[in-house]
Formats: C-alpha cells, sequence, structure tokens
C-alpha cells in the first residue's frame, strides 16, 4: 500500500499541474452554483403552485370552508420532487464531464505548451455529443432519490405504530442508500470514459468499473488517503475562518452572540471550500483512469506513455520506458 500511496501523492501533484495549466477550471463550481440556485428557486415556485392548488370544500351544516389536495396534485408532488433530483444530478454531472473532458485532453497532449483550449472543446464535446449520456447517468440516481424519498414517508407514517414492516423498510433505505453511493460513484467514472473516449452511458459505465475492478486496491488508497487529505483541507479552510471571523467580531458592538455569525461564516466556507476542492478531486480521479487507460494501450516501449515522468515510476517496466522516455527528449532537444 505504501507504493499505491506515493501513486495518490504523484496524482495529487498531477492535477495541481493540471489545474494551474487551465486555471478557469476553478470558474466551473461557480457557473455550476449559478445554475443549481436557479433551478432550485424555479423548483420552490412550482412547490408553491401546487402546494397552493386545494380544492375547497364547504360544509353545509357549519358553513366551514376546508381545503384539500386532490390525488393529481398530491402525485403531482412526487413528480415535481423527482425533477428537482433529476435537474440537480444533470446539471452536476455536466460539471463533471466538462472537468473530465478537460483534464483528459492535457493528459493526452504531449506538448503541453499546445494545449489550445481544452475546457471550451470539453463544453462543445458535452452539448454536441454527451449530454444524452449525461441525462440517463443523472436519471438512474434522480430514480434511486425518489424511491429512498418514498420510503422515508412510509417509514414516517409507520413510526407511531411500528411492525416487522417498518424494519423492512428501514433495512430497504439503507440498501438503496448504499446502491445510491455506488451509483453516483460509477457514474463519475463512467462520465470520465465518456469526456475521454466518446463512449454510450452503458458501455462507458462497464468500461470504468473494468478498469475499478482491475486496480481495486489502488482505489482504495485513493479514495481512503486521498479522501481524507481533502477533508483537512476544507476542515483547514473552515477552522481558519472560525478563528478570524471570532477575531473580527468579538469587539464589536451591538453583537451579543459571536457564534451565530461565526457558524454561519464556516458553514458557507466550507461549501465554497467543498466546491473548489470538488474540482481537484475530479482532476484527481480523471488523472487516475487515464493513468490506467494508458497503462492498458500503452507500455512505454513500442507505444510510449503518455504519462509524465512522476507517473512512470509506478508502471510494471519503468525503468526501460524512463530510459526510452529519456532518449526522446534528447533526441527531440537534439
Amino acid at each position: 500500500m505504501r507504493k499505491r500511496i506515493e501513486l495518490v501523492s504523484a496524482l495529487f501533484k498531477e492535477a495541481g499541474r493540471a489545474v494551474a495549466a487551465m486555471p478557469l477550471l476553478l470558474l466551473q463550481p461557480l457557473l455550476t452554483f449559478i445554475t443549481l440556485a436557479a433551478i432550485i428557486v424555479s423548483w420552490f415556485v412550482g412547490y408553491l403552485y401546487i402546494h397552493t392548488a386545494e380544492d375547497a370544500t364547504v360544509d353545509p351544516e357549519t358553513d366551514y370552508v376546508t381545503f384539500h389536495l386532490s390525488t393529481f396534485f398530491q402525485l403531482m408532488k412526487w413528480y415535481h420532487l423527482f425533477a428537482l433530483f433529476w435537474f440537480t444530478q444533470f446539471v452536476i454531472s455536466c460539471q463533471h464531464v466538462i472537468i473530465a473532458g478537460s483534464v483528459a485532453m492535457w493528459f493526452f497532449t504531449r506538448n503541453k505548451n499546445r494545449l489550445g483550449t481544452p475546457i471550451a472543446t470539453s463544453f462543445y464535446n458535452l452539448v454536441r455529443y454527451h449530454l444524452g449520456s449525461v441525462a440517463l447517468g443523472s436519471f438512474l440516481v434522480a430514480i434511486l432519490k425518489l424511491i429512498r424519498a418514498i420510503f422515508k414517508k412510509i417509514e414516517r407514517q409507520m413510526k407511531e405504530h411500528p411492525t416487522w414492516c417498518t424494519t423492512f423498510i428501514q433495512c430497504c433505505s439503507c440498501c438503496l442508500w448504499c446502491f445510491e453511493k455506488f451509483l453516483v460513484f460509477l457514474n463519475r467514472n463512467a462520465f470520465i470514459e465518456v469526456a475521454i473516449y466518446g463512449y454510450s452511458f452503458c458501455k462507458a459505465a462497464q468500461k470504468a468499473f473494468h478498469l475499478l475492478s482491475n486496480n481495486i486496491l489502488r482505489v482504495a488508497a485513493i479514495n481512503s488517503v486521498g479522501d481524507f487529505v481533502l477533508f483537512l483541507g476544507k476542515a483547514g479552510v473552515t477552522v481558519a475562518t472560525a478563528f478570524i471571523g471570532l477575531e473580527l467580531v468579538k469587539d464589536k458592538e451591538g453583537v451579543n452572540y459571536t457564534w451565530v455569525p461565526v457558524s454561519l461564516a464556516c458553514v458557507f466556507t466550507y461549501l465554497v471550500a467543498h466546491s473548489f476542492l470538488g474540482v481537484y478531486e475530479m482532476a484527481i480521479d480523471t488523472l487516475f483512469l487515464c493513468f490506467c487507460e494508458d497503462c492498458e494501450r500503452n507500455d512505454g516501449i513500442n507505444k510510449p506513455y503518455f504519462m509524465s515522468r512522476k507517473l512512470m515510476i509506478f508502471v510494471e517496466n519503468s525503468k526501460k520506458a524512463l530510459e526510452l522516455e529519456a532518449k526522446r527528449r534528447k533526441n527531440h532537444g537534439g
């Protein structure tokens, strides 16, 4: 595992180089946030229309007026909730494809000085070729989220009179939660394959699952060590904000409860850090799959690798590949 943890460290450095070469990638979370905010506001307005579309009934004896939703509008609430799940997942998946396409283009370009406009190209490929794959992947996740919401509703209604059915529903909810996490993870990697080769969603998911299963220990190292390091980054930014916030508001007049503004600032800071470090995380996942694809398609001798020298030390024939790479660079320089 020590060797695999070193690979994680190398991928972190390569992700830093990729983001530094394409700094406009850091604007992607901002565009995603604006789009998601517009979707949520529109959804909330639509929900108010549905929730207030109640039929009035007058009691002839007491002249009291009661309001109730018809069956159609009760079903429309679930349909509206499903639309929220689908749209939000669709927007987030679009961000994944754009970042994955840009980073993959950077990885598979030998001369990084002639990179061109990878972000614009990735966005064009998304709109022109990959919207169907993104819609299908987000649709599957949205269905699982809707089923979990329905189970949660049933569980809440049965909480007052628990039976064996309540326990069964709780077990099903737990299984659905686990399956949803797996599907979201598989979707991320499938979208990377879609961005690299333009596969359909099903073929990309199959290819991604094959690569991940063949490199299961490397995946475990990235998901454990990598996620922990990224969490430390988010936590560090949040803690620093808390200390700075306390210093700024402790002597302010009229502020009786300093923890209220500081807590709000910490929550907002964590969300911002999570959004921007999410770009870094997606870049690491993309570079890892690109590394696996490069190892499968090339051997470093007859077919030179696209990866950098820092990553070549983690392949089986690393010594020969590094020697040939040094000769190629020397001849190219001559």
